[in-house]
């Protein structure tokens, strides 16, 4: 009979290099657990900050934007309140409900020149372009003949001329004729050399003026820079208005011409 302990010398051993085997196999996947669990931790650490960094780029980002004058940031702050219909516009003019609607045509024919919303709303509450002044026109280059000449002295609002698009009406209130007439502006054209003309016709409850031939009753004001001038044929006669800057005139175009009496109204041809 042979001696077991060598064979159970044998079994132990092997036992034992297997279970050996199980535990180094195992510990590795622990270990990689744990990386992955560690590596994701910081992962998460990592990507919050980019997360925050990102925040704290975009919220510095709008007010530069701002402050650079973005194209996009001032459309925004132009046309998100703007952009709204009005039921005043629209009453207004039913083509033009909206301030950014208005404040485009106004833009346009002025070559891109930007125009306060505030100011232009204020501009259409007004019913007329002018009031009378008390001023005598201080600031124009008259004789001393023409501010006493009967000449209608006004405050004049370039605004609310600007302001005007086609549809919209307009009071002409004209103390030498006693009357307040309303012009219906029927078109703006911006001209070649800068200036705009607004075009527009005499009318009343019952639609458009006529004088007795069946013809409107013409309107036209033109505005550049710093002048602005215009014609009204109305049953009373022809008025005519210049203003430069805030301060003008209106006078009844007939008046503007003086005749001296001793003079020949008629021309004497040289002697042949």
């Amino acid at each position: 009979m042979k001696p077991i302990y060598p064979a159970l010398a044998f079994g132990a051993i092997f036992l034992g290099a297997v279970f050996w085997a199980s535990q180094s196999s195992e510990a590795p996947v622990e270990e990689q657990a744990v990386e992955q669990a560690s590596a994701s931790t910081d992962s998460v650490s990592t990507g919050g900050a980019v997360n925050s960094e990102q925040v704290r780029s975009e919220e510095q980002r709008s007010p530069a934007a701002e402050k650079r004058g973005d194209p996009d940031a001032a459309q925004s702050a132009v046309t998100d309140a703007d952009l709204l219909q009005e039921p005043q516009l629209a009453e207004l003019n039913p083509d033009y409900p909206t301030m950014a609607m208005r404040l485009h045509e106004m833009t346009a024919r002025r070559d891109g020149q930007a125009f306060d919303p505030t100011k232009v709303r204020d501009a259409l509450a007004a019913a007329s372009a002018w009031e009378p002044s008390d001023d005598a026109g201080a600031g124009l280059d008259l004789t001393e003949e023409e501010r006493n000449d009967g000449r209608e002295f006004i405050e004049f609002s370039r605004m609310k001329l600007e302001s005007l698009v086609a549809g919209d009406t307009l009071e002409l209130p004209v103390s030498q004729s006693g009357q307040n007439y309303q012009a219906e502006i029927t078109q703006a054209v911006a001209n070649n050399d800068g200036t705009v003309t607004w075009h527009g016709k005499l009318v009343d409850e019952l639609g458009a003026v006529t004088d007795e031939s069946g013809s409107v009753y013409d309107v036209t004001f033109t505005s550049g820079q710093r002048m602005a001038s215009g014609g009204m044929f109305t049953p009373e006669g022809h008025f005519v208005i210049e203003a430069v800057g805030e301060q003008g005139w209106i006078a009844n175009a007939s008046t503007l011409f003086k005749f001296d009496e001793n003079e020949p109204d008629f021309i004497i041809p040289d002697e042949l």
